[in-house]
Protein backbone atom coordinates (compact mmCIF):
# COMPACT_ATOMS: atom_id res chain seq x y z
CA UNK A 1 0.00 0.00 0.00
CA UNK A 2 1.07 3.54 -0.50
CA UNK A 3 1.86 6.22 1.48
CA UNK A 4 -0.37 8.97 1.43
CA UNK A 5 1.09 12.26 -0.25
CA UNK A 6 0.49 14.75 2.65
CA UNK A 7 0.19 18.40 2.36
CA UNK A 8 -0.37 21.62 5.25
CA UNK A 9 -1.07 18.83 7.41
CA UNK A 10 -3.99 17.55 8.44
CA UNK A 11 -4.74 17.33 5.07
CA UNK A 12 -3.75 14.17 2.46
CA UNK A 13 -4.28 13.08 -0.87
CA UNK A 14 -4.47 9.49 -1.47
CA UNK A 15 -4.13 7.14 -1.25
CA UNK A 16 -4.45 6.18 2.53
CA UNK A 17 -3.07 4.32 5.15
CA UNK A 18 -4.31 2.95 8.57
CA UNK A 19 -2.58 5.53 10.37
CA UNK A 20 -5.17 7.92 7.98
CA UNK A 21 -8.04 5.77 9.08
CA UNK A 22 -6.94 6.36 12.63
CA UNK A 23 -6.51 9.76 12.40
CA UNK A 24 -9.94 10.95 11.34
CA UNK A 25 -12.20 13.00 13.52
CA UNK A 26 -14.57 11.02 16.06
CA UNK A 27 -17.85 12.94 14.26
CA UNK A 28 -20.45 10.02 14.43
CA UNK A 29 -19.09 8.59 10.88
CA UNK A 30 -17.77 5.04 10.34
CA UNK A 31 -14.84 4.76 7.91
CA UNK A 32 -13.15 1.49 6.29
CA UNK A 33 -9.83 1.49 4.00
CA UNK A 34 -9.64 -0.58 0.88
CA UNK A 35 -6.77 -0.59 -1.65
CA UNK A 36 -6.15 2.75 -0.34
CA UNK A 37 -8.99 4.63 -0.47
CA UNK A 38 -10.99 5.44 2.86
CA UNK A 39 -14.72 4.42 2.37
CA UNK A 40 -17.89 6.36 4.40
CA UNK A 41 -20.40 3.52 6.48
CA UNK A 42 -23.49 4.80 7.10
CA UNK A 43 -26.15 2.29 7.66
CA UNK A 44 -29.81 2.97 8.60
CA UNK A 45 -31.46 2.85 12.27
CA UNK A 46 -33.13 -0.33 10.95
CA UNK A 47 -29.56 -1.30 9.34
CA UNK A 48 -28.12 -1.50 12.90
CA UNK A 49 -31.59 -3.41 14.41
CA UNK A 50 -31.19 -6.36 11.65
CA UNK A 51 -27.38 -6.64 12.44
CA UNK A 52 -27.97 -6.28 16.45
CA UNK A 53 -30.68 -9.22 16.20
CA UNK A 54 -28.26 -11.26 13.58
CA UNK A 55 -25.69 -11.07 16.48
CA UNK A 56 -27.64 -12.03 18.89
CA UNK A 57 -28.49 -15.01 17.80
CA UNK A 58 -25.13 -15.96 16.39
CA UNK A 59 -23.90 -15.27 19.94
CA UNK A 60 -26.47 -17.68 21.18
CA UNK A 61 -25.79 -19.83 19.04
CA UNK A 62 -22.12 -19.85 19.84
CA UNK A 63 -22.77 -19.79 23.46
CA UNK A 64 -25.08 -23.07 22.98
CA UNK A 65 -22.47 -25.03 21.49
CA UNK A 66 -19.55 -24.02 23.59
CA UNK A 67 -17.89 -23.07 20.84
CA UNK A 68 -14.37 -21.43 21.52
CA UNK A 69 -15.40 -18.12 19.64
CA UNK A 70 -16.13 -14.56 20.18
CA UNK A 71 -19.42 -13.26 18.63
CA UNK A 72 -19.05 -9.53 17.67
CA UNK A 73 -20.27 -6.62 16.13
CA UNK A 74 -18.81 -3.57 13.67
CA UNK A 75 -18.09 -0.47 14.74
CA UNK A 76 -14.86 0.42 16.62
CA UNK A 77 -13.31 -3.37 16.20
CA UNK A 78 -11.18 -3.80 12.99
CA UNK A 79 -9.70 -6.33 10.89
CA UNK A 80 -6.60 -6.10 8.78
CA UNK A 81 -7.31 -7.78 5.39
CA UNK A 82 -4.86 -7.55 2.07
CA UNK A 83 -6.93 -5.27 0.78
CA UNK A 84 -7.30 -2.90 4.23
CA UNK A 85 -9.01 -2.38 6.80
CA UNK A 86 -12.96 -3.38 7.30
CA UNK A 87 -15.42 -3.63 9.73
CA UNK A 88 -17.73 -6.06 9.56
CA UNK A 89 -21.35 -5.79 10.62
CA UNK A 90 -21.14 -9.22 12.44
CA UNK A 91 -18.08 -11.33 12.67
CA UNK A 92 -17.18 -14.48 14.37
CA UNK A 93 -13.76 -14.47 15.52
CA UNK A 94 -11.05 -17.46 16.90
CA UNK A 95 -11.24 -16.39 21.29
CA UNK A 96 -7.52 -17.29 21.30
CA UNK A 97 -6.88 -15.44 18.78
CA UNK A 98 -8.92 -12.33 19.76
CA UNK A 99 -7.53 -12.47 23.49
CA UNK A 100 -3.37 -12.74 21.93
CA UNK A 101 -4.91 -9.41 20.19
CA UNK A 102 -6.28 -8.12 22.85
CA UNK A 103 -3.26 -8.65 25.44
CA UNK A 104 -0.79 -7.12 22.96
CA UNK A 105 -2.67 -3.97 23.10
CA UNK A 106 -2.93 -4.24 19.40
CA UNK A 107 -6.13 -2.14 17.81
CA UNK A 108 -6.50 -3.89 14.57
CA UNK A 109 -6.75 -7.66 14.43
CA UNK A 110 -5.95 -9.91 11.88
CA UNK A 111 -8.41 -11.11 9.27
CA UNK A 112 -6.74 -14.41 9.48
CA UNK A 113 -8.31 -14.75 12.86
CA UNK A 114 -12.03 -14.76 11.37
CA UNK A 115 -14.41 -17.40 11.09
CA UNK A 116 -17.49 -15.84 9.37
CA UNK A 117 -17.83 -12.05 8.31
CA UNK A 118 -21.83 -10.80 7.75
CA UNK A 119 -22.79 -8.00 6.52
CA UNK A 120 -26.27 -6.35 6.20
CA UNK A 121 -26.73 -4.59 2.51
CA UNK A 122 -28.81 -1.92 2.18
CA UNK A 123 -29.87 -1.82 -1.18
CA UNK A 124 -29.80 0.88 -4.02
CA UNK A 125 -27.54 2.20 -1.91
CA UNK A 126 -23.87 3.03 -2.73
CA UNK A 127 -22.76 0.16 -0.39
CA UNK A 128 -24.57 -2.25 -1.86
CA UNK A 129 -21.92 -2.78 -4.69
CA UNK A 130 -18.93 -2.81 -2.03
CA UNK A 131 -20.85 -5.44 0.31
CA UNK A 132 -22.00 -7.94 -2.77
CA UNK A 133 -19.06 -7.79 -4.88
CA UNK A 134 -15.85 -6.22 -3.39
CA UNK A 135 -16.24 -7.15 0.66
CA UNK A 136 -16.74 -10.72 -1.58
CA UNK A 137 -13.50 -10.95 -3.36
CA UNK A 138 -11.48 -9.67 0.00
CA UNK A 139 -12.80 -11.44 2.43
CA UNK A 140 -12.06 -14.16 0.06
CA UNK A 141 -8.53 -13.38 -0.44
CA UNK A 142 -8.35 -13.21 3.23
CA UNK A 143 -9.02 -16.75 3.32
CA UNK A 144 -12.16 -16.07 6.03
CA UNK A 145 -14.17 -19.68 5.78
CA UNK A 146 -17.64 -18.31 5.56
CA UNK A 147 -19.46 -14.48 4.27
CA UNK A 148 -22.78 -14.05 5.09
CA UNK A 149 -24.33 -11.85 2.77
CA UNK A 150 -27.94 -10.70 4.60
CA UNK A 151 -30.69 -8.46 2.78
CA UNK A 152 -33.54 -7.12 4.67
CA UNK A 153 -35.96 -5.87 1.69
CA UNK A 154 -38.06 -6.12 0.14
CA UNK A 155 -38.10 -9.92 2.47
CA UNK A 156 -35.03 -10.69 5.28
CA UNK A 157 -32.61 -13.04 2.98
CA UNK A 158 -29.71 -14.80 4.28
CA UNK A 159 -27.04 -16.14 1.91
CA UNK A 160 -24.51 -18.38 3.19
CA UNK A 161 -21.43 -18.02 1.16
CA UNK A 162 -18.57 -20.94 1.68
CA UNK A 163 -14.52 -20.51 0.37
CA UNK A 164 -13.85 -23.09 -1.54
CA UNK A 165 -10.44 -25.04 -2.25
CA UNK A 166 -10.26 -22.53 -4.88
CA UNK A 167 -9.86 -19.35 -2.72
CA UNK A 168 -13.89 -18.21 -3.77
CA UNK A 169 -16.88 -18.28 -2.21
CA UNK A 170 -20.02 -20.34 -3.48
CA UNK A 171 -23.13 -20.26 -1.98
CA UNK A 172 -23.90 -23.46 0.47
CA UNK A 173 -27.52 -22.03 1.75
CA UNK A 174 -30.48 -19.69 0.89
CA UNK A 175 -33.06 -18.62 3.60
CA UNK A 176 -35.63 -16.26 2.55
CA UNK A 177 -38.73 -14.44 4.97
CA UNK A 178 -39.62 -17.28 6.86
CA UNK A 179 -37.69 -20.48 5.82
CA UNK A 180 -35.45 -21.65 8.66
CA UNK A 181 -31.80 -21.63 8.01
CA UNK A 182 -29.85 -24.15 9.29
CA UNK A 183 -25.73 -24.61 9.44
CA UNK A 184 -23.46 -27.08 10.91
CA UNK A 185 -20.40 -24.89 10.47
CA UNK A 186 -18.69 -23.30 12.38
CA UNK A 187 -21.20 -24.12 14.68
CA UNK A 188 -24.93 -25.30 14.48
CA UNK A 189 -27.26 -22.21 14.09
CA UNK A 190 -30.75 -22.45 13.24
CA UNK A 191 -32.24 -19.28 12.24
CA UNK A 192 -35.66 -17.83 10.55
CA UNK A 193 -34.38 -14.60 8.26
CA UNK A 194 -38.01 -12.92 9.20
CA UNK A 195 -37.09 -12.65 13.03
CA UNK A 196 -34.19 -10.08 12.00
CA UNK A 197 -37.02 -7.19 11.23
CA UNK A 198 -38.17 -7.92 14.76
CA UNK A 199 -37.32 -4.58 16.27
Amino acid sequence: MGVAFRHDQPWSWGPYTIEDLHALPEDGKGWELSQGWLVEMSPSPLHGAVAGNLHDALARAAEAASAPVHVGRGGDEEFSIPAGVRKPDVFVIDSAARLATLMEDRSTYSGADLILVAEVVSRRSGSEQTDRVVKRREYAEAGIPWYWIVDFRPVARIEVLALNDRGAYETAHVAVDDEELKVSDPFPIILTPATLLDV
